[in-house]
């Protein structure tokens, strides 16, 4: 996007910047050097940004009115960006996809529902509503299993049923039960327990045809990209890459160790 020429000069300045900004801390690795670059950036759009009301550009999405404002919650966040890469590293490793999802359930899509006033009164109301019929579901599931034939009370009126019988069919009821409730409110799909599949690979001995990329070191585990960016790299172009100048030295150990072994690379 182009918008040198056709745009004020610091309306340009607070694009750039912001643009600067999001690309130099999505980088995998960032120094010392490239926070204070990161920082630099969020200062030049601060400096900059009053441009954009100034012009009446930052607008309502809906009511389409000027707004006079920058209050705005992800850019309180940019704060504490650069405060928290010496603490956790860089941001690039971190994931907001469970939270965003949340996010969208109990905020986003039950927002747009609203008449745009009184936002957190009618959000409320509107999870209410959907937790209740998700109750009136369970409720109704857990009934016809019973009118089928799993209800305690209509076994105990069957005079041919011995008691054996009974307890089976009450047993029956109960586990009939607990699949309903399951289907209805457990988790559609739980998380990776990389601990436990590590455990597995170290069991195993069974020879693997490729490096493991889920491991573990003390109370950490680990899971690298199974579809790497550089598929295809040769030893020396490695070297240079990423500065490693003893990488012969080091393969040529590594395969020795493994020679000696009798194990197949």
């Amino acid at each position: 996007m182009v918008i040198a020429g056709s745009a004020h000069a610091n309306v340009v300045a607070v694009v750039h910047a912001l643009m600067e900004f999001h690309y130099l801390a999505q980088a995998p690795a960032i120094t010392e050097e490239g926070c204070e670059k990161i920082a630099a950036a969020l200062a030049e759009f601060h400096h900059y940004k009053h441009a954009i009301i100034d012009r009446g550009l930052r607008q309502g999405d809906q009511s389409g009115l000027v707004l006079e404002h920058w209050e705005i919650p992800k850019l309180e966040l940019l704060q504490s960006v650069v405060p928290s890469i010496p603490q956790v590293g860089s941001v690039l490793q971190w994931s907001a996809d469970t939270t965003e999802h949340a996010h969208i359930e109990v905020v986003k899509d039950p927002a747009s529902r609203t008449n745009n006033k009184d936002y957190s009164s009618q959000i409320c109301c509107r999870l209410d509503c959907v937790e209740k019929c998700q109750m009136f579901d369970t409720a109704v599931c857990l009934c016809r299993a019973t009118v089928v034939g799993f209800s305690s009370s209509a076994i105990e009126h069957d005079k041919d049923q011995s008691d054996r019988e009974v307890g089976y069919a009450a047993d029956d009821a109960d586990e009939a039960g607990e699949a309903i409730l399951n289907d209805l409110w457990a988790l559609k799909q739980s998380p990776s327990d990389f601990f436990n599949i590590t455990a597995k690979y170290v069991a195993s001995t069974a020879p693997s045809s490729s490096p493991l990329h889920t491991f573990m070191c003390g109370s950490t585990a680990f899971h690298l990209n199974l579809c790497p960016s550089l598929r295809h790299l040769s030893v020396d172009s490695a070297t240079e890459k990423f500065a490693i100048p003893d990488l012969h030295s080091a393969l040529g150990d590594f395969l020795a160790l493994h020679s000696c072994h009798g194990r197949r690379i």
